[in-house]
């Protein structure tokens, strides 16, 4: 999907397609992002694994939705598995309060998988967004609470490959948002290109990445009454690629034709350009005609990489020509 990651800063994708990822957003939440672990590589006894992510681009202008702790709990290996049920707590460090905990019996469960843990009060409580510190601990079920060494119930942050790293995922609420403050974003923090592998001028890439499914340009006998026409919108050809995850490519169609009296109904035309487009029948010198323009968008969400290498999914207003009318 991340065909090219931007240099020095190498991409890691969720651990799910993503295709699947709107089926785990939670129905009120817009946006979802993604904040990835580095690995520890201590051997030392792991009683207490903490879990630090930077979450300052995370806007304050969103509401919290719903956070999640994703950690890959992998298959013990080399020593047998504890003969009692266990009790696995999650909480904000410093704090005693456990945010999230469950059982584990890890001989009823001894294949890996995914363990997810409730973290939304533990962001609630961090305003502003900085940095979050979470801390993972395990002990026998019943009896004395004596912590365990959590590398034998497969939770070791010891190297594994990006698709089984900790992960944190934050769900958000945003209001009506612009495409253009990810890309000034993306165009402010990447470098330059070289001058070999400059683009090409952009009118020439405008006709490139926008042409039509047919690649054909619409000419004066293709100028007809209003109505929708098709739009290819390639982010590659753009240049995009190298933040923009998926989708590489949709169809966001666009608006063209002429609005000429009688106006027909199905353009929805309004009041003032019933009138316009009458003026303009009669004089065309006096009033320019009524504007071919979009009458219903809907929108799209992107899976792109943000300016500090976080994996954001995120839904786009007015991004598809659904409906052309005169106004």
């Amino acid at each position: 999907m991340c065909e090219r990651p931007r240099p020095g800063k190498p991409a890691v994708l969720p651990p799910f397609p993503a295709s699947e990822t709107s089926r785990q957003i939670p129905p009120s939440a817009t946006d979802c992002n993604y904040f990835y672990l580095a690995d520890d590589l201590s051997p030392a006894p792991l009683r207490r694994q903490q879990y630090v992510f930077d979450v300052s681009t995370l806007s304050e202008t969103e509401e919290l939705v719903g956070a999640e702790l994703r950690l890959f709990r992998r298959a013990p290996h080399g020593r047998p598995p504890p003969a009692a049920p266990l009790h696995v707590q999650l909480s904000a460090c410093l704090s005693p309060r456990p945010l999230d905990s469950r059982a584990l019996d890890p001989r009823a469960a001894p294949s890996a998988g995914w363990e997810v843990f409730d973290v939304r009060q533990a962001l609630r409580e961090q305003r502003p967004w900085k940095r979050l510190c979470l801390e993972l601990r395990a002990s026998a079920a019943r009896g004395p609470r004596r912590w365990l060494d959590l590398r034998g119930l497969g939770f070791a942050r010891r190297p594994r490959p990006p698709q089984e790293r900790a992960l944190l995922v934050v769900f958000t609420r945003a209001r009506r948002r612009s495409l253009l403050g990810e890309l000034r974003a993306e165009l402010g923090a990447a470098p330059p290109p070289p001058p070999a592998a400059r683009r090409p001028p952009a009118r020439r890439q405008r006709r490139t990445a926008f042409a039509s499914r047919h690649g054909k340009r619409h000419g004066k006998k293709a100028r007809l009454r209003c109505s929708k026409k098709p739009l290819h919108v390639n982010f590659k050809e753009l240049g995009w690629d190298d933040w923009i995850i998926a989708p590489l490519e949709y169809e966001a169609h666009h608006c063209e034709g002429v609005c000429d009296f009688p106006l027909r109904s199905h353009l929805e035309p309004t009041n003032h350009a019933i009138i316009q487009t009458l003026m303009n029948s009669m004089d065309p010198g006096s009033t320019p005609p009524s504007c071919c323009v979009p009458t219903k968008l809907t929108p799209i969400s992107i899976l792109y990489i943000d300016a500090g290498n976080n994996v954001v999914y995120k839904q786009y207003e007015d991004m598809v020509v659904e409906s052309c009318g005169c106004r």
